[in-house]
């Protein structure tokens, strides 16, 4: 299985050294997550503003929906709250096939897009032609069956999801058995 690509990247900055910079910096600290190996997604959860603030996917395992952990913080709640809530719900035949997003110009990610063999379910998140465009990313994987699809990988920390990559795990095909063979 191989990671195929990411949008986002984790921060990897030294605190302590940030900290001597700025005594009034709020550096967040990333902390990197991994669902290598869980393909069978039912559901993806995305909380953002302005940027996207956190994910979280719903498994299909053994028939029943288990949820993974949140890789973000929480959708923020009170009167004053600006963060949107989106769910992507796939079907049993759906299955992802690749990711795009873009990225903004000082800060996290703006948008995702999930591909399917169904389709494309996004842009999520902020997506207008007025505002200064960032980076757009585009995995494409090449996965075309199910069981090519390996799960998603990232980081993220106390303010966003800073980054979200997808496995892919290549299946040989009967039509690609390493021979190479000419036409006579």
């Amino acid at each position: 299985m191989i990671r195929a690509g990411q949008v986002g990247k984790r921060a990897t900055c030294d605190l302590p050294e940030l900290a001597k910079l700025c005594l009034n910096c709020d550096a967040p600290d990333d902390t990197e997550w991994d669902e290598k190996g869980r393909t069978m997604i039912n559901y993806i959860f995305v909380n953002f503003d302005r940027i996207i603030r956190s994910i979280q996917f719903g498994y299909l395992e053994d028939g029943a929906l288990v949820m993974s952990e949140m890789f973000g913080p929480p959708k923020e709640e009170g009167p004053y709250s600006s963060n949107q809530f989106v769910s992507v719900i796939l079907g049993q035949d759906d299955y992802v096939t690749g990711l795009s997003g873009e990225l903004g110009v000082s800060e996290g990610i703006r948008n995702l897009t999930f591909h399917t063999n169904r389709g494309n379910h996004g842009p999520i998140g902020v997506w207008e032609e007025s505002y200064t465009r960032g980076s757009k990313i585009n995995i494409v994987t090449g996965i075309s069956d199910r069981r090519e699809f390996g799960g998603f990988f990232g980081s993220h920390n106390t303010n966003c999801l800073s980054s979200i990559g997808i496995y892919a795990s290549p299946i040989a095909s009967s039509n690609t058995d390493g021979v190479q063979r000419e036409n006579i």
